[in-house]
């Protein structure tokens, strides 16, 4: 019984000393971490306070530089407002003029001022089409009636040369003017050929 009491004894003072020893050991490493944490924190405050003083000696060193730029701020900044300001007066002198659609919608919104602008489009596309299709028509209905009436000019200018109720000076002079008659509705059916085109 000695013998297991002096076993039990032993191993409860070997587990004492190694939890001993353990506890020591992470005391020792937490002791050295709090260590190094501290010179880290003293090194990276150091740092900091270099990088400021080398930010306050650059913007010593500028000092003059910084005025300039503010001068030249404040100087850009008057001239800005200088033309917002002329700006905001050639608008009120343009107000109502120009093709700046959609400047006064009313009570629209964006999208139905929009929508009834390319209905106006399309309307007016349409009434060109059709005011296209009626002139066309009244072209051809001109162009026929001119046929008929340089035709039956030039019948009744061969009658009367024939018949010797004019002379020849009449004769040219007429003949000039049926040819100035017949240009001008060659012309005349060109256009109506070139509107019939665009309808096609």
């Amino acid at each position: 019984m000695k013998n297991s009491i002096t076993k039990n004894i032993g191993v409860g003072l070997a587990l004492g000393l190694s939890i001993l020893a353990t506890d020591t050991a992470l005391a020792q490493q937490a002791r050295g971490n709090a260590n190094k944490n501290a010179t880290e924190v003293e090194e990276e405050l150091d740092a900091r306070e270099r990088n400021q003083n080398a930010r306050a000696n650059k913007d010593n060193q500028k000092g003059g530089q910084k005025d300039n730029q503010g001068k030249d701020k404040q100087e850009r900044e008057q001239r800005d407002r200088a033309q917002a300001q002329g700006k905001q007066g050639q608008q009120a002198d343009n107000s109502g003029k120009g093709n700046a659609y959609g400047q006064e919608k009313g009570d629209q919104s964006g999208r139905e001022f929009g929508q009834n602008r390319a209905a106006e489009a399309r309307m007016t596309g349409e009434q060109r089409k059709a005011q296209l299709v009626t002139t066309v028509d009244e072209g051809d209905s001109k162009v026929k009636e001119a046929r008929g009436r340089i035709a039956k000019a030039k019948d009744e200018l061969e009658k009367n040369r024939r018949s010797g109720k004019i002379s020849n000076a009449e004769v040219d002079e007429r003949r000039a003017a049926i040819e100035r008659a017949e240009n001008a509705v060659r012309v005349l059916e060109e256009r109506v050929n070139a509107g019939r085109a665009i309808l096609q």
